[in-house]
């Protein structure tokens, strides 16, 4: 018995002169027979109907044709109206209510749905279709449990639906009860082998529990049925990507060689393209997907995107001033214009762009730090400083900029102000390594060397594989000889993490502190060798070589230190004493 609710195609003189044949049948003498329930599905009268106006399955019956021109009209109000009315003339109706309920729900008035079911459901406990339709509730509200009940009651009732079971299948993979799922879902199978969507489902549950084979073999009968199921051909598509990429990749060059237009798949290979760094050909086919949907602005932003990863900056410039054009995401948009023409070296047209960013886009944070990235690049840094404070006073702040303005307060001279402005984010962002690591180098530029070291132990808590707070700390303790134990375990434990002439250098000083001077020595000459023109690497090698009394050596790396810096301090005393032994 079809419970949908479905609209007259009736003219209006039609549902006029219905109107008038059901008021002149009330009209009538008589009354339905009290253990007959009408059927109101089919609506016609019977040579045995007798009317009276005040027998209730009557007005029932007039309410509810009532119901249908209503609902033909779309007069949903007075349709529902109208069905609480029949309902109330017939009680003990099993189909009103089902109506009812599903008239509420088109209301978007849930509550009362339940509660229609509920009652029916209590008085009918074996109703099939209030208990299926209870279910579906559940299932769109995420009630699981609760779906799982009803749809079982329905079957226990004496349902052979496929289509219950199908429903109950999806609920328990979504509890995570596979093997149940995967055992109803073979019920509906069987009745029914070309009921694709369960079998692609039972291919779902097999490849998340890890039976990839048996997902593809499900999936490959789909295909072999229907060569052309775009939904099989993605399924099959990623489950091969993790297993086996080339294979994947051939299989949907195949599969678009017979369905060139399938996009979805194209889309995939998008994202599978991605995945692999591969732009080039990703770019290819979201140029294909554009050819098929050429009002896809997602797609044109899709490939501006690319352009300005392969930095075809013209041709990222094109796309995103056809989106502006087209008044989509202006914010977003303006901003990824303003990447394209700075790209190319229009920094005046990209400043002018990022101006017009609102303060309320999700990008007005990035496209700030990109505005004062541009000014700074043309050497006006205080514009690009000003430009980060504001940011900040407007409340709109985030770590970058933070960033960002101290680097620049710290390269300006202006130490004592980043300091500030550094501590102020940390205060905010306390677990953000970067800053804390800015801070404590900006500690021990100001002579702060116990707070340094605190700021970098504690970074230290949050990372301990961090590699520069491992090198500045060893460092420090190496510079101040104490704990150099510690100090070369921290050092050897940066190198493991990163491969840094300046954490060799460290690890090479360390070791000429404890007197190990050939280690000391491999080290130093390496980091010498990656960074021959830092003068602190040199005068190092220059201590090591005067420990060793090889005066040459030693000799030749302090006139490098002078050449490179002629403040160098000690380093001409230090020449002096090599000259003595020459």
């Amino acid at each position: 018995m079809s419970t949908a609710i479905y609209k007259s195609h009736l003219s209006i003189s039609q549902r006029l002169l219905i109107c008038l044949f059901l008021t002149l049948l009330m009209a009538l003498p008589g009354c339905v027979h009290p253990s007959r329930e009408v059927d109101y599905q089919d609506a016609s009268l019977t040579s045995d109907y007798q009317s009276d106006l005040s027998d209730p399955q009557a007005k029932a019956l007039f309410a509810y044709g009532q119901f249908r021109l209503y609902a033909a009209e779309e007069r949903w109000t007075d349709a529902v109206a109208a069905l609480e009315r029949a309902l109330t003339f017939d009680p003990h109706s099993t189909y009103l209510p089902l109506l009812l309920a599903k008239s509420y729900l088109h209301e978007k008035k849930t509550g009362d749905a339940l509660a229609v079911l509920d009652k029916l459901i209590a008085e009918s406990p074996e109703n099939v279709e209030g208990l299926e339709l209870r279910g579906d509730i559940a299932n769109l509200e995420n009630d699981l449990d609760a779906a799982r009940h009803y749809y079982q009651r329905a079957l226990m009732a004496g349902s052979e639906s496929n289509d219950i079971k199908f429903r109950l299948a999806m609920v328990l993979e979504r509890l995570k009860q596979h093997d149940q799922a995967a055992s109803l879902l073979g019920e509906v199978l069987g009745k029914n082998p070309d009921f694709d969507v369960a079998r692609l489902a039972l291919a779902r549950i097999y490849a998340d529990s890890g039976q990839k084979k048996l997902a593809l073999k499900e999936i490959r009968n789909v295909l072999q049925r229907n060569p052309s199921n775009i939904q099989a051909a993605l399924e099959y598509g990623k489950i091969l990507e993790a297993e086996d990429s080339e294979g994947a990749l051939n299989f949907y060059q195949t599969f678009l060689a017979e369905n060139p237009r399938a996009s979805y798949i194209r889309q995939q290979m998008v994202a599978y393209y991605l995945s692999k760094q591969q732009f080039e050909p990703a770019l290819a086919q979201l140029q294909e997907i554009r050819w098929e949907r050429p009002d896809d602005t997602q797609v044109v932003a899709q490939i501006g995107l690319l352009q300005l990863e392969l930095h075809n900056w013209t041709s990222a410039e094109k796309e995103f001033q056809s989106l502006l054009n087209r008044n989509v995401q202006p914010d977003r948009n303006r901003y990824y214009l303003a990447l394209a023409l700075a790209g190319q070296g229009h920094n005046d047209e990209a400043i002018k762009t990022l101006k017009q960013v609102s303060a309320q886009s999700e990008v007005f944070n990035q496209a700030m730090l990109q505005l004062a990235y541009l000014y700074n690049d043309q050497g006006d840094t205080a514009s690009a400083m000003n430009i980060l404070m504001d940011s900040l006073k407007s409340g709109t702040y985030e770590e970058a900029t933070y960033y960002y303005l101290v680097a620049l307060l710290g390269d300006s001279g202006s130490l004592s102000e980043a300091v500030n402005y550094a501590r102020e984010a940390v205060s905010k962002y306390p677990k953000d390594e970067r800053l804390l690591y800015q801070l404590g180098v900006l500690y021990e530029k100001q002579g702060l060397r116990a707070e340094a070291v605190q700021v970098m132990e504690q970074l230290l808590i949050l990372n301990q594989d961090h590699a520069d707070a491992l090198n500045f700390l060893a460092y420090q303790q190496a510079e101040e000889e104490r704990d150099l134990e510690l100090a070369l375990v921290r050092a050897k434990h940066a190198l493991a993490v990163k491969n840094s002439g300046y954490i060799i250098d460290t690890l090479g000083w360390i070791y000429f502190k404890l007197g190990r001077y050939e280690e000391s020595r491999e080290q130093l000459e390496e980091a010498g060798r990656l960074y021959p023109d830092d003068p602190v690497i040199t005068e190092h090698l220059g201590d090591l070589y005067m420990a060793m009394q090889l005066w040459d050596n030693a000799a030749k790396a302090y006139q490098k230190v002078l050449k490179l810096n002629a403040d160098a301090s000690g380093v001409a005393d230090k020449l002096l004493q090599v000259e003595k032994h020459r």
